[in-house]
């Protein structure tokens, strides 16, 4: 994978190198092994991915990674998204969902972030700490690893469950520390070398352990912890490229 500064230095060529690694290595990855639900590309193994090169993980046709795959089969088969008419915000918006959302004709979709300009084309700026949109907006919200990259992430919380209406629904993943029941942050470390030794990412604020669940719920979901790997056996869980044990965080709220 290209680092950032590889991204930078490459400028207006990097959208033709990366099409052209990407080329590269559907063919190194050719075969028949592993299925990606999100493009329905099949290879001998997905490519490695991270600082620690986790294998079986990045598919070079759609770049899905672990959580996308998982979301993706997770949404069609136990969610109604793909079916019912529903009005969707789908905040920090993946790119391996947003063009399928996007031309969804039973789907009003919304795609925000607060930094609009890192996503594809049609995302709106939208910030979850003062967000500009009433409340009960909303049948669907999709929030996946935002809550990492907020200091106030309580208060993000409780207006993305303001914002969701009675009876409606989200996915609200983070990375989770799994050797950790409590949450890890220290509002002073605050230089980015810091952060990514004890956040994972320099950008991010904090590390959640299993409590994660418990903050959600405060913000007064009802939080449903889906362990929806442990439906595969072990061969279909590496023939999605699935993180065996990453848990979908499926949050509702009460109707009325």
């Amino acid at each position: 994978m290209l680092s950032t500064k590889q991204k930078e230095a490459l400028g207006p060529l990097f959208p033709i190198a990366d099409s052209v690694r990407r080329f590269y290595l559907r063919i190194k990855y050719a075969g028949n092994n592993v299925y990606c639900p999100c493009c329905g590309s099949r290879f001998k193994s997905f490519a490695p991915f991270g600082a620690k090169r986790r294998n079986n993980a990045w598919c070079p046709k759609c770049q899905s990674l672990e959580r996308h795959r998982l979301l993706w089969l997770y949404l069609e088969k136990k969610t109604d998204l793909y079916t019912t008419p529903l009005k969707v915000l789908h905040i920090a918006p993946e790119t391996t969902f947003f063009h399928f959302l996007n031309n969804k004709t039973n789907i009003e979709y919304c795609p925000v972030d607060i930094y609009p300009n890192l996503y594809p084309d049609g995302t709106k700026y939208f910030n979850l700490l003062e967000p500009d949109a009433p409340d009960a907006s909303f049948d669907v919200i999709i929030c996946n690893h935002v809550f990492q990259y907020i200091e106030e992430d309580e208060r993000a919380m409780r207006n993305t469950y303001n914002l969701l209406k009675p009876g409606g629904w989200g996915i609200m993943q983070v990375p989770i520390d799994k050797s950790k029941q409590e949450t890890y942050e220290d509002k002073t470390i605050t230089t980015e070398a810091e952060r990514e030794k004890a956040f994972g990412l320099k950008e991010h604020v904090r590390f959640y352990g299993l409590d994660y669940a418990d903050k959600l719920r405060k913000a007064g979901f009802t939080v449903k912890v889906d362990d929806y790997t442990a439906e595969f056996s072990d061969a279909e869980n590496y023939q999605y490229g699935f993180w065996k044990g990453d848990a979908v965080y499926y949050c509702t709220k009460p109707p009325r």
